[in-house]
């Protein structure tokens, strides 16, 4: 964890990419709504204000630490359908805490809106910013991962993220064998075409470096 709960926060404040060009701008509006609603109650622990919609195309939310930072991402991929830039920023709030996160303001927004312009212009994935020298390695690494992510086929994404969610071990692939009735040998084969095992070791490194 960085820092203290009272003291230092995580903002995450994402934008869709060409979003003028994806179609009816309500729909999606209400595609990334879903997703933030599931995403708001899988991590209703780590969350102290909740994920939104903001600038009609975008959202932002607020956790306690950089805990469940890389599972949150995962998730977001996972449910919001669209490709998207986040800027993740870290520090703290010269506001009263509040529910809403558009109510509040301080270091940790700045930090987050940042990062996110640098990233758009910059046409990668993610930008963190926690005002640190190791800033610029956990951008780069994590833009690595991302892309790697980005690039997986419907039915990668569906097999690693799920063998994700159930513990990445050998259960997980049995599972993963009886849920999408293929065999043992499939599971492993799109873990390793998705390079997840390769992925995972980059997440680890840089949640100790995070932690």
């Amino acid at each position: 964890m960085i820092g203290t709960q009272q003291e230092v926060y995580v903002v995450l404040t994402g934008d869709l990419k060409s979003s003028r060009k994806l179609g009816e701008r309500a729909e999606i509006q209400e595609g990334v709504k879903g997703a933030l609603a599931v995403v708001n109650e899988r991590f209703a622990g780590a969350i102290s204000a909740k994920f939104m919609i903001v600038g009609g195309d975008g959202f932002q939310g607020m956790l306690y630490s950089t805990e469940s930072l890389f599972d949150l991402y995962y998730s977001l991929f996972e449910h919001i359908g669209y490709r998207f830039y986040v800027g993740i920023g870290t520090g703290g709030i010269s506001t009263n805490m509040s529910e809403n996160v558009g109510e509040m303001d301080g270091e940790v927004f700045h930090r987050s809106s940042d990062a996110l312009g640098m990233v758009k212009r910059k046409r990668g994935w993610v930008a963190f910013d926690s005002g640190r020298k190791l800033d610029g390695v956990i951008t780069s690494s994590w833009n690595l991962m991302a892309d790697a992510i980005w690039n997986w086929s419907e039915r990668q994404k569906e097999i690693i993220l799920y063998y994700r969610r159930h513990g990445e071990g050998r259960d997980a692939v049995i599972s993963a064998s009886q849920n999408f009735g293929i065999g043992e040998r499939s599971i492993y084969k799109t873990l390793r075409t998705g390079r997840y095992h390769l992925l995972r070791s980059v997440e680890d490194a840089l949640e100790e470096v995070l932690n």
